[in-house]
């Protein structure tokens, strides 16, 4: 789509600035919406397209202002989708279990979220300027397709029981088949240094998080990883007493970087910071700052790509069969 294109399905000028075009679009896109105006779901899926295509293209030549979200380094996103509906470009993931939708939202005209809709659909891999809360949800619902289809064959009146509980197990872990956390680690890390072999070490802040009564460790004190149960990576001190779980400032890292350990991906390096998060007392006496170091280990990726189907396969039919057993640990 040109501009000039964009520009005709806003109805703005050539001069128009990035308010005018911001205000332009939340009318457009509120006026196309269901739960105000009416429309079919399908008449608004196919307005809001066109009109967030528009958006996007125009809003590239405010890319560099002070006043987005990237420059003020934020974490999170709403960027409109670069390419029209089924044509996102992001790599792919051809061993992915199943295909999953690309998700974007629709805003009002005082700029809050009206809910979200597809533009896209595929195994395509998470990129940062994919909103992530919006990649949770498309990843979501792909579990629950997925389960919807068994209750369907077995003609389930009612799901079993343990549905919530295999629904959040299989959510993690085909999330874990559209993120390419070594990939990732480069964009999320603080800095990168190599080591002795040309291979890059990364280093990024993160937190212990204790899980009973919280220990004063030194600055610089050494930790070492304890083992993986339920996703989380626990942590002990040198005397082999386990504090508590890694935790991180920044929520996508649970599921760029944990993964890692879990498949025994990566290898660490963990020490105690100087300084204490800076927090309400109640809540910073639970968490102790951290130095964290992580390389990647060269274990083959096709291993763990069929690990994971092989895992994902086994907690579907552990729903088939109905069962109530506790889900297995990776």
């Amino acid at each position: 789509m040109t501009e000039r294109e964009a520009l005709k399905i806003l109805e703005l000028s050539p001069d128009a600035g990035e308010r005018e075009i911001k205000t332009k679009y939340r009318q457009l896109i509120r006026q196309v919406h269901p739960d105000i105006h009416g429309s079919s779901e399908e008449r608004y899926t196919r307005h809001a397209q066109r009109i967030n295509h528009a958006y996007a293209v125009l809003k590239k030549r405010f890319a560099g202002n002070a006043d987005t979200p990237q420059a003020r380094g934020k974490t999170s996103s709403q960027s409109p989708a670069k390419k029209e509906a089924g044509a996102w470009s992001a790599p792919i993931n051809s061993h992915a279990y199943t295909e999953r939708e690309i998700l974007h939202y629709a805003e009002d005209s005082n700029g809050s979220a009206l809910g979200s809709f597809p533009i896209a659909r595929g195994k395509y891999l998470w990129k940062t300027d994919e909103d992530f809360p919006l990649f949770l949800l498309s990843v979501y619902q792909c579990g629950k397709e997925l389960l919807d289809e068994i209750d369907l064959e077995f003609r389930r009146k009612e799901p079993p029981t343990n549905r919530r509980q295999i629904h959040g197990e299989l959510t993690y872990l085909l999330a874990q088949q559209f993120i390419d956390g070594t990939a990732l680690l480069k964009e999320f890390a603080r800095s990168e240094t190599p080591d002795s072999q040309g291979n890059p070490i990364f280093y990024m802040p993160a937190m212990l998080e204790f899980s009973g009564s919280p220990t004063c460790l030194k600055p610089g004190e050494q930790l070492s990883p304890a083992g993986v149960k339920n996703h989380r990576l626990y942590l002990k001190n040198q005397a082999g007493r386990v504090l508590g779980y890694l935790s991180f400032p920044d929520d996508r890292l649970y599921y760029i970087a944990i993964p890692l350990f879990e498949h025994k991906m990566a290898l660490v390096k963990i020490q105690a910071s100087e300084k204490q998060p800076q927090k309400k007392k109640r809540t910073a006496a639970r968490y102790q700052n951290l130095h964290l170091w992580i390389k990647r280990t060269d274990r083959d990726i096709h291993s763990v790509v069929e690990s994971l189907n092989l895992r994902i396969e086994r907690v579907l039919k552990q729903y088939q069969q109905g069962s109530v057993s506790p889900i297995r640990p990776l």
